[in-house]
């Protein structure tokens, strides 16, 4: 494999990990909890949710949060590890073998993201559902394209 598919596919599993971290912004509370806006979450003021809608999904992420977490950190140690080894210009099959792993994680990390949707979306009405759908979408798109500041 050349050099510049090693590069090629180091920038996959970076873009991959951009992926993940579009679902993690949008499985997870805007602003977490009542820290911000007030007695009430931001998310719960977006969407309008219910108190018990809004504690219904609080539960759900405090449930996977520790999971959530522990995996995060062995994907970011696997992502260094590849980079690493790419730069250090390690032997084909380490590479490829450290490049697996993280495409594997990568892939864990989306299911587990889904997984927490599959498990809010019925807590929402349908209107909240696409409120939270285009949240996300305008979060992924402000996040690839920032703003420029003006002179």
């Amino acid at each position: 494999m050349t050099r510049t598919s090693w590069l090629r596919a180091l920038m996959l599993a970076l873009a991959a990990t951009l992926v993940a971290a579009t679902l993690a912004q949008a499985a997870e509370p805007a602003g977490g909890d009542a820290r911000h806006g007030g007695s009430k979450g931001r998310l719960q003021q977006q969407l309008g949710l219910t108190d018990q809608q809004a504690q219904a999904i609080r539960e759900i992420h405090a449930r996977q949060s520790q999971a959530l977490k522990t995996h995060s950190q062995t994907l970011r140690q696997a992502q260094a590890e590849l980079r690493r080894l790419v730069l250090i210009e390690a032997d084909q099959a380490t590479v490829q073998a450290k490049l697996e792993e993280v495409q594997r994680l990568l892939g864990e990390t989306v299911q587990m993201r889904v997984n927490t949707l599959k498990e809010v979306a019925p807590i929402l009405t349908p209107e909240q559902r696409e409120k939270y759908a285009a949240m996300a979408e305008k979060g992924r798109r402000s996040r690839h394209h920032p703003r420029r500041q003006s002179s």
